[in-house]
């Protein structure tokens, strides 16, 4: 493996002599990975989604980082606050990134506690997938759709992973927007747990992913009953979104709430990673999402595959924290006095 750094670089010398630049950092940074192994923590427990996410990217990243070894650890807590904690607090020296939930975007805008990162500062990778969220509803519960919910005096009881991630600050915000008075949000539900207790009947439903309600719907165990999208989906054209049922007041809300959708699997380093070697892991965390095999097999596990680069997640991420004020304390209000 050292012999092929070796010719990677020769290459790279002789390219330049026939006058095709070739940035001899970056040549350096394909040669620091060869023989390395790298870490991707994945800020929940094994199962669910982001774990799938995870897994297989690095059954696939090793290829295109010749001689490289990549292992999967999971640290889950806290709503995805205790392994992104740790994710950023890693050595910046491009052999550790990883995979957290969006809702933590949230999380930081209402200095939720326990968080010690900024997302801002992070090295991002960007995201697989671009999965509106789905309020979903287990098929055995007396709720069938929004308007069921919304006239009914029962409590509807939702599963999250933890206070901080995507399910439960979704599941505040809806509430919130929407005005319901009968929704109850139960966190501790890691990976497919929260999936699990619906069909057993223990909660009513849960904010997840396209992906997820897919599963749910092909074995008849859920329904959805409202979107966070732009638009309706054609899988789905009698549901509902967000923006057509909220009061025009909370558009502000609504949009951040999609906004976040269009990075639902979110994949970042720790600040600092220099800059060769950031442009060394976006590249191959690009191919490697772009890979026919792992296409095939995401496919295979109803796990949809749309890429967004880090540069664009950056972006997202710095736009979605530059509320006004008077959305963060809204936000606030709802979130951390609840």
């Amino acid at each position: 493996m050292k012999r092929n750094a070796t010719l990677l670089c020769i290459v790279g010398i002789l390219v330049v002599m026939v006058g095709i630049s070739l940035t001899p950092n970056v040549c350096s940074a394909k040669a620091f990975y060869d023989g390395k192994t790298l870490k991707l923590i994945v800020a929940t427990r094994p199962g669910g989604g982001y774990d799938s996410y995870g897994r297989l990217l690095a059954s696939t990243m090793e290829k295109y980082l010749p001689g490289s070894t990549i292992i999967v650890k999971n640290i889950p807590g806290a709503g995805h606050i205790i392994g992104t904690n740790k994710l950023y607090v890693s050595k910046p020296n491009g052999l550790t990134f990883g995979i957290f939930n969006k809702g933590l975007i949230t999380a930081q805008l209402v200095e939720m506690k326990g968080i010690k990162f900024d997302l801002t500062k992070m090295s991002w990778l960007g995201t697989p997938a671009t999965e509106p969220r789905v309020w979903m509803i287990g098929t055995n519960s007396p709720f069938k759709t929004l308007k069921d919910v919304q006239n009914s005096s029962e409590m509807c009881v939702l599963s999250s992973a933890g206070i901080g991630s995507g399910a439960h600050t979704d599941a505040l915000l809806i509430t919130k927007i929407l005005g319901l008075k009968n929704i109850k949000v139960v966190p501790g539900f890691q990976g497919t747990e929260g999936e699990m207790a619906m069909m057993r009947g223990e909660v009513h439903g849960q904010i997840g992913s396209t992906d997820s309600i897919l599963r749910m719907t092909k074995t008849g165990d859920a329904v959805p009953i409202l979107m966070v999208a732009h638009k309706r989906l054609a899988a789905y054209p009698d549901v509902p979104t967000l923006y057509e049922v909220a009061p025009k007041e909370q558009k502000p809300l609504v949009d951040l709430m999609v906004t976040q959708a269009l990075i639902s699997r979110p994949f970042a380093g720790p600040p600092g990673i220099p800059a060769d070697r950031l442009k060394i892991l976006r590249d191959a965390f690009e191919k490697s999402w772009k890979d026919p095999k792992l296409v095939a097999d995401a496919a295979k596990m109803g796990r949809p595959i749309e890429f967004v680069g880090g540069e664009e997640v950056e972006g997202i991420i710095k736009s979605a924290l530059n509320q006004p004020k008077e959305v963060i304390d809204f936000m606030k209000e709802i979130i951390i006095m609840e």
